[in-house]
Order: C-alpha cells, then sequence, then structure tokens
C-alpha cells in the first residue's frame, strides 16, 4: 500500500540536515568538500522526489525504494544533528552563544574537537554519501523524471510554505456547537430531561453514526438555559473505548472538583462523590461510549444508583453502537437522523464563506456537492472547511476534480476527509496532522504543548530570518481548526486545547507512521515489549518510569513524555539522549534532578511539576536551547541556579527566587527578552 506521507517525511527530514550542514561545520571539523557532495545529492533526490510518489502506487520498487530513502533521511538527519550538537557544546564550553559568533572561533573550535571525534562523523557523512548516491543511481534506473529546472541549473530545496499557509478568509460568527438542523432534537431532550423526576436517576442514550454530530448536540443540551436552571450539578465524562468502572468514577470526581485525583481505592472516590453530590440533582453526560458488557454497566450502574437518593438525576449516553444502547437505557434511546440537504448546504456556506456571498458557478453545484454529505454535519463542515483554505479561484476546480469526480460505492465519508487532508497548504501541516494520530481517541491537548512536541520533532523549521518556531505552529493549528480537521476548545481559565473527531483520528491513523510509542494497556515497559523500542524511535509516551538500561536504546529520542509514568527519579544517563528537544515529567515525586540533564543541549522544552520543594541543578544555564521552562516552586528556600540570563531563547518561566549572590539576583532577568508565554512570579 503507498503512503500518503513517505514523501513529505523524506522531503522536511532531508531539508533539515541541509540546513545543518553548513560551510562553518564543514569547516570545524575538516570535512566541507564531504559536506558539499552531500546537499548536492540531496538536491537530486529532492529534484526526483515527486515523480517518485506518483509512481509508489504503479510500481513496489519503487515504493521500496521511498522506504529505505526514508530510513536514510534519518540517519542523515541524526548524524547532522549530533553535529549540530556538539558545536552547542563547544558554545557552552567557550561562553559562546551566538551561532554568528562561531566563525571567529572556526580555529580554537577545530583545536577542541579531538581526532577520533572528527574521524568517526566524517566517516559517517562519507556513509551517508555513497548510500545516497546509490539511492540516486537506482532513481535513474526507474526512469523518475527530475524536476530540475533548465540545463546545468541545481534544483532548489522547497522553501517552508508556513508564510503563505494562512489564506485570510473572512471570519464567520458561527459558535460552536453548531446544531444546524438539530433544534427540534434538543429540543424534545431538554423536555424529556427537565420533566421527569420520578426515578433517582434516567439513562437516555442518543445513538446513531460517526459524523451525525452526537457530541455537539449532548454539549448543546449541557449548556443549554433550562438545564441550568433544573439541575445543581452537570458532570461531562468523555469515555471512549476505555470502560473501566474506577476511572469513570475518578472522572466524574474529577469533573465536579476540578481537580486531579491520584486516589486509587474505588470506595474513597464513591464516598468522596457522594458528598459533592449529596441533596443535589444532577445531569451526567457518558460521551462516546463503546463497551457492552452488561456485567461492566451493571456494576457502574448499581453503584451510581447508591450515591445518591435525591430524584430526578439524568445520565445522557452518546454511542454509535444499538447494543451499547440497550444494555444501559432506562429509557427510549433517541436515535439521531441525518440532516437535510438544505442544512447541510448552510454548515458548508457558514464555514466556507461565513455571510459572504457563494459564487454562481458553485451555487449551480449546490445538489451535487450535499450529495456528498450524506447528511452528515462532519463532512459537511470538512467540506467548507476545506474551501474555506483555498482560494475562490480554485474552489470549482476542486469540486469538480473532487467531489464529484467520485462516483457511486467509490464516495465515502473518509474520502472526503482525505480529499481535505490533501488540499493542506503545506507539507509540515500534513506531518503535524499526523502526528496527532499517536494520541488515543477523544484525545484533548493544550494548543502550547501540541505545538511545543511538534517543534521538537522538527516540524516548524523556516528559511525566513526572524521567524519564531512558535509562531509557525500557530499557523498551523489554525489551518488544521480552520480546515476541521482539528476542533478548537476553550477552557474557563482561557487556555487553548485541540481535539480531533473519531473518523478525522482514524483517517489521520491510516496515513500515519509515525515514528512513536503511547504504551497502552497497562503501560509498563517490561523486558517483552521493551524490544519494540528500536534505536528510530523518535517520541515515547511511557505509562510506566523508564529504566537506567533502556536509555541506550532511546538514543535518537526527541520527545520523552512521562507525564502518565509516575516518575520517582530519572535515570542519571539521561544525558546521553542527546537529540531531546521536549522532556515532562508533572505531577512527581522526584527529590532531585541528575546533573546530566544539563547536557541535554538541544532541549527545548522542559516541564515538572514537584510534590516537595526541589532545587534546579546548578548547571542548568548550560541549557543554551530552552526556550520553555515550565516549573513553580513558593518556597523561598528553593535557590535558582547560577546564571540564568545565559538561557536567553527562554519564552517560558513560571518563577524566578531571587538570591544575594552575584548570577541569582534580578538582573538575570533582564537578559531574557524573549520572555512572554504565561506568567512569571518573582519571589524576592
Amino acid at each position: 500500500m503507498a503512503d500518503a506521507l513517505v514523501g513529505a517525511t523524506i522531503r522536511i527530514t532531508l531539508e533539515k540536515a541541509v540546513g545543518i550542514a553548513s560551510d562553518q561545520i564543514g569547516v570545524v571539523y575538516g570535512f566541507k568538500e564531504d559536506l558539499v557532495k552531500f546537499k548536492a545529492s540531496v538536491e537530486m533526490i529532492l529534484a526526483v522526489l515527486a515523480d517518485a510518489e506518483e509512481e509508489q502506487p504503479k510500481q513496489q520498487a519503487v515504493q521500496l525504494w521511498l522506504k529505505r530513502l526514508e530510513g536514510l533521511a534519518y540517519e542523515a538527519d541524526n548524524v547532522l544533528d549530533e553535529l549540530n550538537y556538539d558545536v552547542l557544546r563547544q558554545q557552552v564550553e567557550t561562553g559562546k552563544r551566538n551561532g554568528n559568533q562561531l566563525k571567529g572561533k572556526v580555529r580554537s573550535l577545530f583545536h577542541s574537537n579531538s581526532i577520533g571525534f572528527r574521524w568517526k562523523m566524517g566517516q559517517k557523512i562519507r556513509d551517508l554519501n555513497k548510500k545516497l548516491n546509490i539511492i540516486n543511481e537506482e532513481a535513474n534506473s526507474f526512469g523518475l523524471k527530475s524536476q530540475l529546472g533548465g540545463s546545468g541549473t541545481k534544483a532548489t530545496l522547497l522553501p517552508d510554505i508556513s508564510r503563505t499557509v494562512m489564506v485570510n478568509r473572512e471570519t464567520d460568527s458561527v459558535v460552536f456547537p453548531n446544531i444546524v438542523g438539530r433544534e427540534h432534537d434538543k429540543f424534545k431532550i431538554v423536555q424529556k430531561i427537565s420533566s421527569e423526576t420520578s426515578n433517582v436517576i434516567y439513562v437516555l442514550p442518543i445513538t446513531g453514526m460517526g459524523g451525525l454530530g452526537k457530541t455537539t448536540l449532548a454539549q448543546s443540551i449541557f449548556n443549554d438555559q433550562q438545564i441550568e436552571r433544573h439541575f445543581d450539578l452537570k458532570i461531562w465524562v468523555c469515555v471512549s473505548e476505555d470502560f473501566e468502572v474506577t476511572r469513570i468514577f475518578r472522572l466524574i470526581l474529577e469533573s465536579l472538583t476540578r481537580r486531579k485525583v491520584d486516589v486509587a481505592s474505588r470506595d474513597v472516590i464513591v464516598q468522596e462523590i457522594r458528598k459533592e453530590i449529596e441533596g443535589k440533582r444532577y445531569l451526567l453526560v457518558l460521551d462516546d461510549l463503546w463497551n457492552e458488557i452488561p456485567l461492566l454497566w451493571t456494576d457502574f450502574y448499581r453503584s451510581l444508583t447508591g450515591i445518591s437518593t435525591t430524584r430526578g438525576n439524568w445520565c445522557l449516553v452518546t454511542t454509535r453502537q444499538l447494543q451499547v444502547a440497550t444494555v444501559v437505557a432506562t429509557y427510549p434511546p433517541y436515535s439521531l437522523g441525518k440532516l437535510s440537504d438544505d442544512d447541510c448546504w448552510t454548515i458548508i456556506k457558514d464555514k466556507m464563506i461565513g455571510s459572504g456571498e457563494v459564487p454562481e458557478e458553485l451555487q449551480v453545484q449546490e445538489k451535487e456537492i450535499t450529495k456528498w454529505c450524506q447528511g452528515l454535519p462532519l463532512v459537511a463542515i470538512v467540506i467548507g472547511g476545506m474551501l474555506r483554505m483555498t482560494r475562490k479561484e480554485e474552489w470549482l476546480s476542486i469540486v469538480k476534480n473532487g467531489l464529484l469526480k467520485s462516483t457511486g460505492d467509490d464516495c465515502s465519508v473518509m474520502q472526503i476527509l482525505k480529499l481535505s487532508f490533501d488540499h493542506l497548504p503545506s507539507l509540515s501541516i500534513k506531518k503535524c496532522f499526523a502526528y496527532c494520530s499517536m494520541f488515543c481517541k477523544d484525545f484533548k491537548i493544550e494548543r502550547r504543548k501540541l505545538i511545543q512536541l511538534w517543534m521538537a520533532e522538527g516540524f516548524l523549521q523556516s528559511n525566513l530570518e526572524n521567524e519564531v518556531m512558535e509562531e509557525i505552529g500557530d499557523k498551523y493549528f489554525r489551518v488544521l481548526v480552520d480546515s476541521s480537521l482539528l476542533h478548537e476548545e476553550i477552557s474557563s481559565d482561557k487556555r487553548t486545547f485541540g481535539r480531533m473527531h473519531d473518523l478525522v483520528h482514524d483517517l489521520a491513523q491510516s496515513i500515519s507512521r509515525c515514528e512513536s510509542i503511547v504504551l497502552n494497556s497497562s503501560g509498563e515497559i517490561t523486558p517483552k515489549n521493551s524490544e519494540v523500542i528500536s534505536s528510530s524511535l523518535r517520541s515515547l509516551f511511557p505509562r510506566s518510569p523508564i529504566s537506567e538500561d533502556l536509555v541506550p536504546k532511546l538514543k535518537n529520542l526527541r520527545v520523552l513524555d512521562l507525564s502518565s509514568a509516575n516518575t520517582v527519579e530519572l535515570p542519571t544517563s539521561i544525558g546521553k539522549l542527546i537529540h531531546l528537544r521536549y522532556l515532562e515529567f508533572p505531577h512527581t515525586q522526584i527529590k532531585t534532578l541528575p546533573e546530566s540533564l544539563c547536557k541535554l543541549y538541544n532541549l527545548q522544552t522542559l516541564k515538572f511539576n514537584c510534590i516537595s520543594p526541589m532545587d534546579l541543578p546548578e548547571q542548568m544555564s548550560k541549557l543554551i536551547s530552552l526556550r520553555h521552562l515550565s516549573y513553580y516552586n513558593n518556597d523561598r528556600k528553593v535557590q535558582m541556579p547560577l546564571g540564568m540570563g545565559r538561557l536567553t531563547c527562554l519564552q517560558t518561566l513560571d518563577f524566578f527566587n531571587v538570591g544575594e549572590e552575584k548570577g541569582r539576583q534580578i538582573e538575570e532577568l533582564g537578559c531574557l527578552r524573549d520572555l512572554k508565554d504565561g506568567k512569571l512570579t518573582v519571589l524576592i
């Protein structure tokens, strides 16, 4: 099967490697000529890449060639990034933080490199060149056509498209949740659940296929003013595929208290819920329920009915499966129907152009366009979002060559979603979209964290001077939202989150082969499953701590998120992960951080929270690439590292404890001119 993203991966990865392979690095390490050959070989490969992507569905040999090229691209990225790491190390040791100062120090830096290291890296570059030459020869044997312009003209690496992806179309006034065509459904359900009060709790399932808007309808009911007046408490729980009774009760308690619950005992959790809801009438929404095992539901329902004696409580359940509805219902299930073509067209217009006028030539195609919606609001939203992100002049062409080109059984919801993906305006955005496939269904991730993960993976590179990676990430996030491939939610504390519809998540998984692992089930890293953790892994989200002997297997890791790992100690060998850009371990019981952490010169984002006060490592000022440091402690005894002012890339710093010693005083903050994200607390 052809890989929809292999070409994007190769191009982005090789262009990033070429960006690192500067002439200065070649001079410093003594193999400038080898790097010139490397860049020339990469340019030749990129020139035939587009033709190879077109041929891969037809020729299995080309598919295999692209696979090998992808592996070679990652190898090149790792080699050049290792050189970049060594340059950063030298900048730390010589006190030169500005890359422009490297040029004047070439001679001294050359002598600071060991002969062994220069020989090893030179050999790696020469090996890369040999492999690239073989790849180029194979491309010629396949008859792949080059995109070289003119005779003897070099192929130009494609510039990053981030500066052109924002179409700046007219914004619309539609506020989520959009319930076009669902007013009658909402009215009927609101009337039911605000009038029946005889029983302690009623369970009403809302059923229907994916994309019908079950969750949107439930959200609209949840936020209705009549519901606000009728119920004392409202609880929203996203269940998804993991129906574990204690977990559901924990999520209910977290929804009630707005705080994370770390208690393991089910009885303690249930008793805490009883205290919160005692004497109050509540509405509970269990969104996206899949489990159809009666015993599990009976166990949950028995405890739920015993928690409160107050009458008139309601539980709304959204589910695709009629079997689930049959198991849980105490009130006849509400089956959600499809939208009319007129409603679908209203959604498309609102998403596409807001209050503007639809071009006449497109209005002529209204019936044909709405036919492909199949009555599903999700598809209407995606079609509108796809057109929104393109110029009006291209709309008719997209409709005729995309939507209307499909016929009969060949057209499906997934096909429409894939069409929207195909029309994303840059390869980098496609990689950012695909990266979301590694999160579980119904994931909800903060925008800033998602952008920091994209940045760590190298998806946010720019050829423009003074363009900040975080700003590129913001643009990409907005493109995915405007394309309706990502849904934006804003929390009560004004933080922005991204979420994917299940069907969109299915699309992301179908086109993605992310070099990442999110360990599920128990989440433990055991000798058995550690075998799947290869040196090519770039992102790891474990649910158990990582050990010292696992670190060598993670040598090319870019992201390590220990949010679910219950970490009590970081391995002292963490400093060997020289490519690491993102490290997070919140709610940790760690009491001290290893000094080896300060060898992560590529680290861009560091996030952690500690149960007890903890000093930061003394050498932390060596993390010269650090852009986001999220750590807060209001204990005045906590001492800041010396020379925090050297971290001139910092944009996020949660707190600074002013000390008396030089290097810990308030003037350190004066050097941090890029600080802008979040809030900074200064303790004096």
